[in-house]
């Protein structure tokens, strides 16, 4: 389970990933509260959290042209620079009393923009430290460090917005990026997999269109990607409000149920890891996409806040599960220089997000948060028997 933990480069990037990722769990609690306690709207929480995704579909194709042709550590730092930025200007807003509706809007944007970045080149160096035959492994403990920080950056600002607020919640999440930033100073070696030669950028984005014609496989799993993050990731939207209207828990008990998130995703973390050895993925794949359906439906039917929790727990198992599968199987799926092309794939896959989000949240709003999982649940059920049904490259994979 830890093989990847023995390269030096591999565990200060696994350190950097916890620090980081405690601010993306910051997020996950800080945007949706905020947003709902300024407007009281559902559909403004799913527009909150889909001006975060958007900019993967904007840059995504971009940031992995960029990442196949610069250095990965760079890219990453200069990316957790931009949050942490971002992050200090969001706190002296609300401190100063002027953040506004709009200005959280554009700064979530850009938030999403430079993670989009951090994520892809993340990623892919991953894979430049430990090589393709332990590619899965290598991503499986990355992802365990990112749920990780998910964990305490949920835990932690449910209690500081509760106790301090949410202008002490954001100073609090760029000092974690800028942690984040000084320990990836240490990363020494691009890593013994990171191609020899590198295309340029505009000749990558082209040999990426090229590529779609003829890779089947690549083309079905960011068709994959992307109706796992319409469908799937968008419940998301619905805990803010869960947490408020439904179950009466308030903020501190939306952290609870944003890390018990993170800890279903940590656990799917260790599920994918003991299927390894499993040769149709791609079969695997669509069987937790449905299962993911069923997820969501329970937590909409969820009566009580400790069923809720578990529903939580196992909707961000498989969540964490599709994350890793997509992840490996698209970066097996093109040679060594296209990596970051095919990262760059998945960014754009998870870009059409915003469409989900925007969906959930108007349909919650003209119905309950309890209608819209029902109908996001089936969706995703009836998508993964089509995708079964129609992409027979998607089940040999």
């Amino acid at each position: 389970m830890a093989i990847a933990l023995r390269y030096p480069d591999f565990r200060v990037l696994w350190l950097s990933t916890v620090s980081n990722q405690l601010g993306w769990g910051m997020q996950q609690v800080l945007l949706g509260w905020l947003v709902f306690d300024m407007t009281g709207s559902a559909g403004m929480v799913g527009a909150v959290f889909a001006a975060r995704s958007a900019p993967n579909l904007i840059v995504g194709l971009v940031a992995g042209s960029i990442t196949d042709r610069f250095d990965r550590r760079a890219i990453m730092r200069l990316s957790c620079a931009a949050m942490l930025v971002l992050s200090l200007l969001a706190s002296w807003l609300l401190f100063a009393d002027d953040m506004t509706i709009w200005l959280l809007l554009g700064s979530t944007f850009m938030l999403g923009a430079a993670q989009a970045f951090y994520m892809t080149s993340r990623q892919v160096y991953v894979y430049d430290i430990v090589g393709g035959h332990r590619a899965i492994n290598g991503i499986v403990l990355v992802s365990l460090a990112q749920w990780v920080g998910g964990i305490i950056g949920s835990l932690v600002t449910g209690g500081l917005i509760a106790f301090q607020g949410p202008a002490v919640a954001f100073l609090v999440m760029g000092l974690t990026y800028g942690v984040g930033i000084v320990i990836m100073l240490w990363l020494r070696h691009a890593g013994s997999s990171a191609p020899v030669s590198r295309e340029p950028i505009l000749e990558n984005l082209v040999n990426y269109f090229r590529a779609l014609k003829s890779n089947r496989a690549m083309l079905s799993l960011i068709i994959s990607t992307a109706g796992a993050e319409v469908l799937g990731f968008s419940h998301q939207v619905m805990l803010p409000i869960l947490a408020r209207e439904v179950l009466g828990v308030g903020a501190f008990g939306l952290g609870l149920l944003t890390a018990f998130r993170f800890l279903g995703s940590a656990i799917g973390v260790f599920t994918v890891a003991a299927m390894e050895r499993v040769r149709r993925k791609g079969v695997l794949l669509l069987c937790i996409i449905g299962m993911f359906g069923v997820g969501e439906i329970l937590l909409g039917q969820s009566p009580f806040f400790w069923v809720a929790v578990v529903c939580v727990m196992f909707i961000n198992l498989l969540a964490s599960a599709t994350d890793i599968l997509h992840h490996t199987l698209l970066q097996l799926s093109v040679s060594n220089e296209q990596r970051g092309r095919a990262m760059g794939s998945w960014i754009f896959g998870i870009g059409m997000a915003p469409l989900g989000q925007l969906e959930v949240g108007f349909l919650a709003g003209e119905t309950n948060s309890r209608t819209a999982l029902l109908v996001n649940g089936t969706a995703l059920i009836v998508l993964a028997a089509l995708m079964g049904a129609l992409m027979p490259r998607l089940r040999r994979l």
